[in-house]
């Protein structure tokens, strides 16, 4: 009898632990892809912030920066979400998507993690093309100072200062001037929201359609 009780509380133990580290995994379960290209990946799934004002014949954003480390950003394209958490195709780092400025189809949309691919995304960006960018924990890491360069030349007018764990949010259209609109709010230990990061900063707005 005794060492059927031991059994019994060996085998609840076990699955106990099992259990544990099943869930633990699901946790830190991260997409390993970087950036995609698929119009698939980028299917809007609910509905969300969007101006009101916007005419017929142009195409609305909203975007949100992530929140710390913990909650990734938004970005959402004639009040539908594009990306967000929520749809698991954000990362730390910078969230992009790619617009056609004539129909507002999405070009591309993803993350970037690595400096060298944002530089080469950013070099092919095409004359009409609008770029809209959420940051996620430290944007600063992906910026090169050529990347840097490029974002100006976009209508950017943080990219250039951009620092460690600030939030960004910016939107351009390529050869467009004066059509840019950002936000950019500093990460300071003595009024960050987040102990290591800023708070939440939003943006919206309207492109008109070329």
């Amino acid at each position: 009898m005794r060492k059927h009780a031991i059994g019994c509380v060996y085998a609840i133990g076990m699955c106990i632990l099992l259990s544990l580290l099943t869930f633990n995994n699901i946790c830190v379960t991260r997409p390993s892809v970087q950036f995609k290209h698929n119009q698939d990946d980028a299917r809007p799934s609910r509905t969300c912030a969007s101006p009101k004002d916007c005419p017929s014949n142009s195409i609305a954003v909203y975007i949100r920066s992530g929140l710390a480390n913990a909650i990734g950003p938004e970005i959402c394209i004639n009040g539908e979400l594009i990306l967000s958490g929520t749809k698991i195709n954000v990362g730390i780092g910078l969230n992009t998507v790619l617009l056609n400025g004539s129909s507002g189809g999405i070009i591309s949309s993803g993350f970037y993690t690595g400096a060298d691919k944002m530089l080469d995304f950013l070099r092919g960006i095409g004359p009409g093309q609008i770029l809209l960018v959420a940051s996620y924990d430290d944007p600063s890491i992906i910026l090169k100072e050529e990347s840097r360069e490029l974002l100006r030349g976009l209508g950017s007018s943080a990219a250039q200062t951009l620092g460690t764990r600030d939030g960004w949010l910016f939107a351009g259209q390529k050869g467009a001037e004066g059509s840019a609109f950002e936000k950019h709010i500093s990460s300071d230990e003595k009024t960050n929201t987040f102990d290591k990061w800023p708070a939440v900063i939003e943006i919206s707005g309207c492109f008109k359609k070329t």
